[in-house]
């Protein structure tokens, strides 16, 4: 349909909508409707009108493009701009007259009775006319809403909601859900709202710049991430060798002393104090979730037993062997012993999860083999 069929169609509405209430009777009724639907008329004329100088056709010249210019991503007969004016001229009419009509009824049906069908297809009647008007309105407050939204935007290629929002004196979500459905109908020909619900994008290459610039983002944030856990790994990391290492200081001063001790009795405990310290620093360092567990042994017993083995070689070194000398040697020798005894214990809860793990693999083997009939029970039978 070209433009002068549009108006065609203008002169061809007035003219029914005059004929329709030049048949009723109700003169003021009449004079009130009209003015209404002429307001009414006039204000599609001129939105018509306008509509035919932006597209350029015989009673306009089209502009030219600014720079900028967004008018390619929006559509020029936005669903609702004839439709709308149709739905509400008709709706309104239909309403009023068959209103009329039935009121008429009911007034005839007060005093001669019957009309019942007649009065049912006129209230039926009434009902859609109402429906199409109101249908109409709606699809008119749209129309306004997407011209309010190109308004805005200017020529801006995006722009962001809650601003929208603001312009029009409508909540956020109520604009997200109008620009998704304006977008579904094609009126924003390549119209995009982010992931977000932040910003509104005009067309496809903006919103093309927008997911890249989305995935730079989320990998750069990825990387960091990864850095970060990296250098946290690499701390561990160093923290467990530096402990590991001064352990093995320890054990290396404990195997000195024991050297200059080997002709006595406490050169012995002295060795399984050596080996024991070794399984828990080598355990430590296969599973460095383990660290906080020796912690203390590393940092506080091992010190206190080189401390206590030192003060042993002093008074071995000594010429004289008095009853105190030999009474603290033997003191050292007996701590020496519960030291050692500590230290199997700690090494032995190293493998609690171990031998949990064993136990359970354990447990469901055998559920497994009583299952198949392969224990020796099953055997017997």
């Amino acid at each position: 349909m070209d433009k002068k069929d549009f108006s065609d169609l203008e002169d061809q509405i007035v003219s029914t909508v005059k004929n329709a209430f030049d048949a009723i009777d109700f003169v003021n009724l009449k004079k009130d409707i009209s003015s209404k639907t002429e307001d009414t008329l006039n204000e599609f004329k001129s939105k018509l009108k306008e509509y035919n100088i932006k597209v350029g056709n015989g009673y306009g010249v089209l502009n030219k493009k600014p720079k900028n210019d967004i008018s390619e991503y929006i559509s020029k007969r936005p669903v609702g701009s004839v439709s709308g004016m149709l739905y509400m001229v008709f709706g309104l009419m239909g309403s009023i007259v068959s209103g009329i009509l039935a009121s008429v009824f009911l007034i005839l049906m007060s005093f001669f009775g019957g009309f019942f069908t007649a009065l049912g297809v006129l209230l039926l009647l009434f009902t859609v006319s109402l429906c199409l008007f109101l249908r109409g309105l709606n699809l008119r407050k749209r129309i306004k809403r997407f011209k309010k939204y190109v308004k805005f935007m200017e020529d801006n290629s995006y722009c962001l909601i809650k601003d929208l929002a603001k312009f029009i004196r409508e909540k956020e979500s109520f604009v997200v859900k109008d620009l998704n459905k304006m977008i579904d109908l094609s009126m924003f020909i390549e119209g995009h709202i982010d992931d977000e619900k932040t910003y509104f994008m005009i067309n496809d290459d903006v919103y093309g710049d927008y997911l890249n610039l989305k995935r730079q983002i989320i990998a750069k944030e990825k990387s960091n991430k990864e850095e970060l856990k990296s250098d946290v790994s690499n701390s561990e990391k160093d923290e467990v060798k530096s402990i590991i290492e001064i352990g093995r200081d320890y054990i290396e001063q404990i195997k000195i002393i024991r050297n200059g001790l080997y002709k006595e009795e406490v050169a012995v405990k002295l060795d399984k104090l050596q080996n024991v310290a070794s399984q828990i620093l080598n355990y430590v360092e296969r599973n460095p979730k383990k660290l906080n567990e020796v912690n203390k042994f590393i940092n506080h017993y091992l010190p206190i037993t080189i401390k206590l083995i030192n003060s042993y070689k002093e008074l071995n070194n000594q010429l004289v062997q008095g009853e105190n000398i030999k009474n603290a040697k033997n003191e050292i020798e007996k701590s020496i012993d519960l030291i050692n005894n500590a230290f199997e214990n700690l090494l032995d809860d190293l493998f609690e999860d171990v031998a949990l793990d064993i136990s359970t693999d354990i447990s469901v083997l055998k559920t497994l083999f009583k299952q198949e009939g392969l224990t020796e029970e099953d055997f017997k039978k």
